[in-house]
Parts: structure tokens; sequence; C-alpha cells
């Protein structure tokens, strides 16, 4: 094998170092580091301009999970209510729900998309449901209007996992214009981050003045009024965010084009296929995904790793044997889930702007290579 440089799965974007000495600087200069600066305002107004519809509000929060919790908090739900959820996820998905005093219940997800099955959700919802918590997975969008349906007809809150679809549109409007709520992550594995940070979108007329309170201890005027936490996002924090702002477009702009030359590179391999996407929706930012029957993606996924290429292959199940809820079982609507058989089959390959067309084309003729041998076996 030649020596070459490690190609990760992911790189964080960094900042001018110049540009974001003087954010630094305007929030040492007032003394206020924390507690909604100005700096946290402006992230604020900014990410809103293009991740909020008419009517909705943008409040920015300590991390990805904590979007998650707040978000569901938000719903005013029972104690100890069950929320559906998909098993194909990160665990932060699943854990928000638990941290919530909230009991996870799984539903079986769609074969294409990999997203949550409305119709599993259907069969999931009990006298003790209070909320659906779907998952973007990978980016793709659920199917929103068909678990909005559900919501709707059984009085349920709806807050999507959007961690994966930053920047994701979906018929023209911003992914978090669904839903009475989602949560966005902004930590440094994502397309813009802050270090650690997120964000929870409200939905229109939800009250965002309730959000703004329970991520500060559920304070108003200085007095507790209901349920909070420290929740909150540093000046600091808010400084990364900015400095990265305006490099974001061409950061964006890497990843369309790295996931133009993968999928030409990649093309009529018919062992290889990508996740399906949403009818009217955008490509997403976050990875790129392919799906392979399980034997082969160990086999790509040890080679790619041999040559000094760090895939990932996501994502384990978050129910079943070895798990947290060993014996919670998937809720489907088919002979049997579709969750265990399809999770195994996806491997993301490295997916941000410093895979050069060079590490590009590497990468996609080991995949042909191993696809190849496998035929040929």
């Amino acid at each position: 094998m030649l020596e070459t440089d490690v190609v990760t799965i992911g790189v964080p974007m960094l900042p001018d170092p110049a540009r974001l000495s003087a954010l630094m600087a305007e929030a040492t200069s007032t003394g206020w580091l924390a507690n909604g600066g100005a700096l946290h305002s402006r992230l604020e107004r900014a990410l809103a301009s293009d991740n909020c519809g008419p009517g909705q509000s943008l409040a920015l929060v300590s991390s990805g999970t904590m979007a998650l919790m707040l978000a569901l908090r938000l719903g005013n739900l029972p104690e100890g209510s069950e929320i559906i959820t998909s098993p194909l996820s990160f665990a932060a998905t699943v854990q928000a729900i638990a941290w919530c005093g909230f009991r996870p219940v799984f539903a079986d997800v769609e074969p294409d998309t990999l997203t949550l099955c409305p119709r599993a959700v259907e069969a999931a919802v009990t006298r003790r449901t209070a909320a659906i918590l779907p998952v973007h997975f990978l980016g793709v969008p659920c199917d929103v209007a068909g678990l909005a349906q559900v919501a709707r007809q059984h009085g349920l809150w709806l807050v999507h996992d959007a961690v994966h679809a930053f920047g994701v549109t979906l018929h023209g409007r911003p992914i978090a214009a669904f839903g009475d709520a989602s949560a966005f992550s902004l930590h440094a594995t994502k397309v813009l981050h802050t270090g650690e940070g997120g964000f929870v979108v409200t939905g229109e007329g939800k009250a965002p003045e309730r959000l703004r309170r329970l991520r500060n201890f559920g304070l108003e005027a200085g007095r507790m009024t209901g349920p909070g936490i420290n929740g909150k996002l540093s000046e600091m924090q808010a400084a990364m965010g900015l400095a990265l702002l305006p490099d974001l477009p061409a950061e964006i702009a890497a990843r369309h084009a790295l996931r133009a030359r993968y999928d030409a590179a990649l093309a009529g391999l018919p062992a290889i296929r990508v996740p399906e996407g949403r009818a009217g929706a955008s490509p997403a930012l976050t990875t790129y995904a392919l799906r392979m029957d399980a034997g082969l993606r160990a086999r790509l996924h040890w080679t790619l790793a041999e040559d000094r290429v760090l895939a990932r292959d996501h994502f384990p199940l978050l129910c079943g044997p070895g798990t947290v809820w060993p014996d919670a079982p998937i809720v489907t609507t088919t002979p049997a889930p579709v969750a265990p058989l399809v999770g195994p089959e996806v491997l993301c390959l490295p997916f941000h702007g410093r895979v050069s067309d060079k590490d590009a084309d590497r990468i996609a003729a080991i995949v042909r290579r191993v696809v190849d041998e496998e035929e040929r076996a």
C-alpha cells in the first residue's frame, strides 16, 4: 500500500483566525460572555433567515441533544408518556427521550428512504402516546405529510430530529417548516458548527418565548415560572458560528460537487446503491451514504481503512439484543421489521469540503475494486 494522507469521514470547517479573534474580542470587550449576548443574538438572526418559514422562530441551545430535549419539553407532555421514534438513528435521539422521563417506542422504517414509516407509527399509537419523534435519517426527509396526518388524528406533538438535515429543503421550503418543532445540531461534525451547540426551530404560533425560558432554568424576570435547564449557547460558541458563516456557501458548494463526483464515479455498480431521497427534497449536506449487502459492507469498510480512508458504518439499532432496550419490539406493518435488515447495509464515505478530487477518485476506485472482486469471487 502506498503511504497517503488519511481521509476521515468528517473534518470540521475552521474559521479565519483573524475573523474569529475579532469576534471574540468583541465579546470580551463588553464582558458579556453568556446569557444571550450580542453575538448570540446575531447568530440566531442569521440562522433564522435561512432555516425558518413564515411565523417560525429559532432559538440557539447548547447541543443537538439539548435541542431534542427542549423541543420535546415544549409540548407539555405528561410525565412517562410514550414517544414513537425510529430504531435507526444516532443514540442521542432516544437518549433525549429517556432524559426527559419519557418512554421510547420504536416503529419501523420505510425500506427505500430508511425514515420512519407513518403506517408503522399509526400501528404503534396507544393511549399513552404523546408525541412522534421522526428522524430525517442521513439527511433524507421523512414523510412529513404522512406523519403530520397521524399526529393530527391522534392529537400528538410532532418533533423532527433534523440533525442530519441542515440546509435541506423540501418542495422549496426549509426542512424545519414541518411539524411542531425541529431540532438541529451545531456540533463540529456538522456542516456549520459552533464547536458544540444546536438550535430549535418552533412551528408557527408555538410560543418561542417558552422555549427561551426552558433553556434558561425556566426563569422569567429572575423568577422560576416552570421547568427549565441550563441549555444556553455561550458567546464564544456564537463567535465560532459567526466566524464560519462567510465560508458556508463555499463549503456547501464543495459538498455538492463531491456528491456529483461520487455519483458519476460509482454509477453502474449493481451491488451498490445510494439510499433513495424524498421527491422534492434537496440533496443531503451532512452525509454521502451507500447501501450494499452486509458482507460487502464489512469488506469495503476494512479495505478503505487499510488504504487510510476512514468511512463509517452507520447505524446500530437502538433497540433489541445488546442495547439499552433489549426487549423493546419494532412495531411494523410488514411480516418482519425492515430496520434490522437495512441498518447493516449502510456505509458513509468521507464527505466534506477537504476531500480533494484526487481523494474522491481514490475512494471511488477502491469501492469499484472491492465490488469487482466480490462479483468475481
